[in-house]
């Protein structure tokens, strides 16, 4: 603890970031980041009427499916100034591009939230970037265009990348390459999406550190050729740096990355020694100021997380290996321990954010990586070659080829290996701090505090698991969720689980059933015997093909008796209402609580 605070004290830079990352906490825990509270057409959304938004578009248009999505910044909505980005859905055939100043009409619409806790939830993600709302077209009228020259210029040069990408490529190496070169994902397939991840290597096919490294490397080599000093190569290549960042997209991770990068390289160019904790620190508090909700962002916990694990672990890692003298075998040798210190702690972010872990990323990580700046440096020359030799860009191109060939190999082959990726129950956020806790115990004491310190750790995390398992063992835990026209009652008794899913609307709503099968396995459930009402069977049947179904065809008005255990639950799901011996109970969004079937007392469970 006093090393901690000598550091505190001594780094004035990483004191007011923990100061000021605390207090964004606290706002958060207090709700000062409620959506009602950020964005006042959040309650619009609710009323289903037309409205009228003049705005500029302030991101290049995406093509997805039959129709185009881009950002708008309004100015005005029915005639009153309001400053607030939105997502717009627009039919395909509009002309639009980056900086155009518009007029709409169109149905506003909150963004998909899951019914169910612990899983992904679309509105929280887009409300943490500050946008609240969808607006589908119905009227457009285009007005003038506006754009920031360099931001304009960047987006130009984005699509040129592509189109001479498409034009060299075949797929799907023209996918990966633009995805890996300049982020543009729009072309992946979904099973290219899932071989990559599932083999560890998804990192790559998002513009984050690793690719802005690279550029970077780039830039400056290419100016100290010139004859600059190191110190003018250093200021010289940020700009690239950042001109790189948002030809991309300027994606949170790249952003993060290009400012960390400034910030050492500012420090080269000053003779300042470019201490790397207040680094991460300062860039860090520079994305906050501006994006304080960036806090709370999976992308931005792992990009710190992994460049942090490789700072702590990377010296003592590369130090087991110091008996190797190849050099090749000690180049492969220092990209394990990269991989490694990332994953220390990637790993437990990845548990508690997706569920699951690939087993094979460190083979994957050793052979991929090296590759991706090959390819970002033969990407970049490729491009220059098109202007100049086109005979030369071909023969470039095959080799690209080869190489994402050869990558596209690998995933798909270790990917594709059984159990390679394990499905786990998510950690709570207090089994990640305890876990957090443990790894900072292991670097801060030596001797006989260490070992202490750490047992102690770890007999409190062995104490959060097994004490709620005894408590409950005489309780039935019922917790009801409702979204839109479906309505799910969870019935728990030790580790027997039981799901009523009704269905009262029209349509079968796969993204609700899609959130379900993730909540089952976020929640660590391995059997559960699930009884539907109002599904089509068949599409259920094949999405649940894991688990125990039991089709239940009831009517409207007829109560569904489950015997549990000697105990008669009765549930009449048309009429919201929950009946549990012969207690009446009534629920709108989400109802959880549980019965202690030996005292016959009822408990909030929340």
């Amino acid at each position: 603890m006093n090393s901690i605070i000598k550091v505190l004290h001594k780094r004035s830079v990483i004191t007011v970031f923990v100061i000021y990352a605390f207090l964004l906490v606290l706002l958060d825990v207090f709700g000062c980041f409620a959506y009602e509270k950020r964005s006042r057409l959040y309650d619009l959304a609710e009323d289903n009427v037309i409205i009228s938004v003049k705005g500029k578009i302030i991101s290049a248009p995406e093509s997805v499916k039959n129709r185009k999505r881009f950002i708008l910044k309004t100015n005005t909505v029915n005639g009153n100034i309001l400053n607030e980005k939105i997502i717009v859905n627009s039919p395909a055939g509009y002309s639009i591009s980056y900086g155009d100043i518009i007029s709409i009409e169109g149905k506003l619409k909150k963004p998909f939230s899951s019914a169910f806790p612990l899983v992904f939830d679309y509105q929280k993600y887009l409300a943490r970037n500050e946008i609240y709302t969808i607006l589908d077209i119905s009227s457009f009228e285009y007005i003038e265009s506006n754009p920031n020259i360099i931001k304009n210029f960047a987006f130009k040069f984005q699509q040129d990348m592509i189109n001479k990408i498409d034009a060299f490529f075949q797929r799907p190496c023209s996918d990966i390459l633009k995805s890996l070169l300049i982020g543009d994902k729009s072309s992946l397939t979904h099973d290219t999406k899932n071989t990559f991840s599932d083999s560890g290597v998804m990192h790559i096919l998002v513009v984050s550190g690793l690719h802005v490294w690279f550029i970077g490397a780039i830039a400056l080599f290419v100016l100290k050729l010139t004859g600059l000093s190191l110190k003018k190569a250093s200021l010289l290549s940020v700009p690239f740096v950042f001109f790189y960042v948002f030809a991309t997209g300027a994606n949170p991770p790249a952003l993060r990355s290009a400012v960390m990068f400034a910030c050492i390289f500012f420090s080269l160019a000053l003779d300042r020694e470019p201490l790397i904790y207040n680094s991460l620190a300062l860039s860090a508090l520079s994305i906050l100021i501006f994006q304080p909700q960036q806090l709370f962002t999976a992308s931005f916990q792992m990009s710190y997380g992994a460049t942090i694990g490789i700072i702590c672990f990377y010296n003592n890692i590369f130090n087991l290996f110091k008996e190797v003298k190849n050099k090749i075998l000690r180049f492969f040798c220092g990209v394990l321990s990269v991989t490694i210190s990332a994953q220390i702690l990637l790993i437990p972010m990845c548990m508690y954010y997706f569920g699951k872990i690939s087993i094979i990323s460190f083979v994957t990580n050793i052979i991929v990586v090296p590759l991706v700046g090959t390819i970002l440096y033969m990407g970049v020359f490729f491009y220059f070659l098109t202007f100049l030799f086109q005979y030369a860009a071909i023969l470039c191109s095959d080799v690209l080829s080869i190489i994402l060939n050869f990558v596209l190999l690998v995933t798909t082959t270790l990917g594709g290996l059984k159990y390679v990726t394990v499905i786990i129950q998510k950690p709570t956020i207090l089994q990640l701090i305890l876990f957090f806790i443990f790894l900072s115990s292991m670097l801060m004491f030596r001797g006989k505090k260490r070992f202490i310190i750490s047992a102690i750790i770890l007999l409190l995390n062995f104490l959060y698991v097994i004490c709620p398992v005894m408590y409950n063992q005489n309780k039935i835990f019922f917790n009801v969720y409702q979204k839109n026209n479906i309505i799910t009652l969870h019935i728990k008794d030790n580790n027997k689980n039981i799901f009523l899913l009704s269905n009262t609307g029209k349509y079968y709503d796969k993204y609700y059933i899609e959130s379900f099968k993730q909540f089952i396995s976020f929640s660590g459930i391995k059997n559960a015997d699930i009884l539907v009402v109002g599904f089509d069977k068949e599409k259920l049947f094949s999405d649940l093909a894991n688990f125990s179904i039991h089709a239940v065809e009831i009517s409207n008005k007829t109560d569904l008796k489950l015997d549990f255990n000697d105990k008669i639950i009765l549930v009449d799901i048309p009429v919201k209402k929950l009946y549990i011996d012969n207690i009446e109970f009534e629920f709108e969004d989400v109802t959880s609580f549980y019965y202690d079937t030996k005292n016959k007392i009822f408990y909030d469970a929340m």
